[in-house]
């Protein structure tokens, strides 16, 4: 592992195999069809409403800790968080560098579930994989999507401005990846910190999200990025034919409001929702807000 010098935060989901409310955790591992072992945690309800929570780029199902417990606590939920591959505890090989890898894990993820439609939350990158999900699969395996803070396209290109504040074309994506190697994981999850959130997070969960950042290889985050942020899926938005809902929020450091509402203009049944005065990491800003938005959406769907 790469970094984490001091020792791993225990995970606050759910400690026992039951808690108090009947929830049902479980660890779990599927190995891919190119030989890559993913890892995922299941909970809640095995009879309700599949959910499945896609972190973005540098994260891992860690990343969703302060949601988990107010979601489940709506009742009929049965939620997948998977560590995506190069991240958090699943495999990190030296191939696959592409979302469309990651999409076909999401595939195979879902299929391994037994069929179950889902709705399928993709938080930054996470949006990206679910598009370039139904660019290959289409939608019978959804139920709905949700899209956090993401543009469909981070380069700038003629005739469009609006993707990415950071990381928007080569010299940008050559000076990320610079910082990746020359900085360390370390201080760059401590930027990260800064710079996605505009409210003051929990110590704890600072500690967290820095753990999991530091189970990448540098590297590899680089050569993801470098795929992640040239691919167009603004084609593929029409063909979106689910209920899909689009959080973003206003004072995002990463996405301009523009290009995350850009979203709702091109797939028909989607809906916008802002939120107001928050950053890219606007679901541990507001945890509780963005747990009843969800369950309100996943009942309604």
């Amino acid at each position: 592992r790469w970094g984490a010098r001091w020792a791993e935060v225990p995970s606050r989901l759910v400690l026992a195999r039951n808690d108090s409310m009947g929830h049902v955790m479980s660890r779990q591992t599927l190995v891919t069809t190119d030989g890559c072992k993913l890892h995922y945690v299941k909970l809640g309800q095995n009879d309700g409403r599949l959910v499945v929570l896609l972190h973005g780029w540098s994260g891992s199902h860690r990343s969703f800790e302060p949601v988990v417990q107010p979601l489940l606590a709506q009742g009929g939920i049965q939620l997948v968080l998977p560590d995506q591959r190069f991240h958090g505890d699943s495999d990190k090989p030296d191939w696959g560098f592409h979302v469309h890898r990651l999409a076909a894990d999401l595939k195979e993820l879902l299929e391994s579930l037994g069929g179950q439609k889902a709705v399928v939350v993709g938080t930054s990158m996470g949006s990206a994989v679910i598009w370039a999900f139904i660019e290959l699969f289409g939608t019978k395996l959804l139920r709905g999507c949700v899209f956090v803070d993401q543009a469909p396209l981070q380069n700038k290109v003629p005739g469009w401005s609006i993707g990415s504040k950071g990381c928007y074309d080569a010299a940008t994506l050559a000076q990320l990846q610079k910082t990746l190697l020359d900085d360390g994981l370390e201080k760059f999850a401590d930027g990260n910190v800064a710079f996605c959130s505009n409210k003051e997070l929990a110590p704890e969960l600072c500690d967290i999200l820095k753990q999991e950042t530091c189970k990448c290889n540098p590297a590899h985050l680089g050569t993801l990025m470098a795929d992640h942020t040239q691919l167009d899926h603004r084609p593929t938005l029409p063909r979106i034919d689910v209920p899909c809902l689009n959080i973003y929020g206003s004072a995002s450091k990463v996405f301009p409001t523009e290009g995350c509402e850009s979203i709702a203009l091109k797939v028909t049944n989607c809906q916008n929702l802002c939120y107001e005065g928050c950053n890219h990491w606007l679901y541990l800003e507001e945890p509780e807000r963005f747990a009843a938005d969800l369950g309100a959406f996943v009942r309604r769907i």
